[in-house]
């Protein structure tokens, strides 16, 4: 199980990634609320996508867009490449509500 501490870090590295121009360009007009839960550690994470750009902060929203909800140590091992999150949202050890476009166009930010 993975801390708190390396969720979050993880989570600011995958929003700054929308630093890229070509990355900025993908996500504008994607206005939108995602909340990630992490169950096992009891976090709950909300990034919020803004005029092409992302930013995280620790707790719940109301009304996020999108929810995914997984294990801590299931996100890290997506955004270091070694866990494919089709895989893991295909045997369960991810769940997610919204839009599945909507869903798809995070995995630009979920590349390793």
């Amino acid at each position: 199980m993975a801390t708190k501490e390396e969720v979050l870090q993880a989570m600011h590295k995958m929003a700054s990634k929308t630093e890229d121009p070509k990355t900025r360009k993908h996500f504008e007009g994607f206005d939108k609320t995602l909340l990630m839960s992490f169950e096992d550690i009891g976090l709950n994470v909300s990034m919020v996508f803004q005029n092409g750009q992302a930013s995280v902060m620790e707790g719940s929203t109301e009304n996020p867009d999108l929810i995914v909800t997984t294990d801590s140590e299931t996100i890290l091992g997506i955004l270091n490449g070694t866990v494919s999150a089709t895989r893991a949202a295909m045997g369960g050890r991810i769940k997610t509500k919204g839009p599945v476009r909507d869903l798809m166009k995070l995995q630009r930010l979920m590349k390793a």
